[in-house]
This record gives structure tokens, C-alpha cells and sequence, in this order.
């Protein structure tokens, strides 16, 4: 299980690392937007479902919601460690210092704690919400396609229509 979300949580710790980079190099909002994590959110339980499809998984739909609730979990566990890390070297992109967790007023327990725990809430639900939405319809339809013909008895030549 470990393996198979591995890379994908690699993939989302460069997109987080890249978002930072482009926030505090002062890139405007429409770039730095481009590499969010939200966008993962449901590209990744796809990736999860159309990989899941191939395999011979005895329980594919649980193994698809194990694998996006995991998912889920560890990139809100960075994104909070970011919100953590933005306080203790008081970063100034808007998304932590416009009411989050940068400013005079801003104490540790709430920069190093409250403020990304917060933050980790609904985008948790976000996460895998959406990817339980998501990735069972792919996996669905995915499994449909994946599905061998049965030939029918009345055609001629089995796999081909008269149509």
C-alpha cells in the first residue's frame, strides 16, 4: 500500500515546495495558484482508480478508499508542517501573513499549532471527499472498459456487430 502512494506524495511535495518558492519570489497569485495541492486532490485519486483497475485486487474499492484517505492524510500533514514552517521563518505570501499564521499578533501555539491544524480540517475533508467522489466513478468506469466481451450467440462472428 505504502508503495503505491509513494510517488504520488512525492509528486505533491514538489508542488508544495515549488508553490513556496513562487509565493516568496513575489510570483502573482494566478502562478503560484497553479501549483496547489486542490488540484491533486482529484487528479490523484484517478491516477489511484486507473491503476487499481489493472490489478487483481480482491477488494479494489476498499483498497482505492484506503489508498485516497492516505493520500488525504499526508498531504494535509505537509501542507500544515508548510503553515508551521511559514511561522517559524515568517514568510510573507499572502496565505500566511493575511490573517494566517504570520504576524505581530500571531502567537507560537498558534503559528506552530492551532493555525495549520485549522487550516488541516477542511482541507482534509476537501481531499478525500473529493477523492471519494472521484475515484470509485473512474475506477467504475475504468473496470467496465477493462471487462472482457462476452460474445453473443447470435452473431456471426463473435467481437463484431451487423450494425
Amino acid at each position: 500500500m505504502i508503495n503505491k502512494i509513494k510517488v504520488p506524495l512525492i509528486v505533491t511535495l514538489v508542488v508544495i515546495v515549488i508553490r513556496i518558492l513562487l509565493e516568496e519570489t513575489g510570483a502573482p497569485g494566478a502562478i503560484s495558484n497553479i501549483f496547489s495541492v486542490a488540484w491533486l486532490a482529484f487528479l490523484i485519486p484517478i491516477y489511484f482508480a486507473v491503476g487499481m483497475a489493472a490489478s487483481e485486487e480482491a477488494h479494489p474499492y476498499k483498497a482505492l478508499a484506503k489508498l485516497i484517505v492516505l493520500y488525504g492524510v499526508g498531504v494535509r500533514l505537509m501542507v500544515a508542517v508548510s503553515y508551521s514552517l511559514a511561522y517559524l521563518f515568517q514568510w510573507g505570501a499572502p496565505r500566511f501573513s493575511g490573517g494566517g499564521v504570520v504576524g505581530e499578533e500571531v502567537t507560537a501555539l498558534q503559528g506552530f499549532l492551532l493555525m495549520p491544524a485549522f487550516n488541516m480540517v477542511p482541507g482534509l475533508i476537501m481531499a478525500i471527499g473529493s477523492g471519494l467522489l472521484v475515484g470509485p466513478a473512474v475506477l467504475a468506469i475504468r473496470r467496465k472498459m477493462l471487462k472482457p466481451k462476452v460474445a453473443d450467440e447470435n452473431e456471426e462472428t463473435p467481437g463484431t456487430s451487423p450494425f
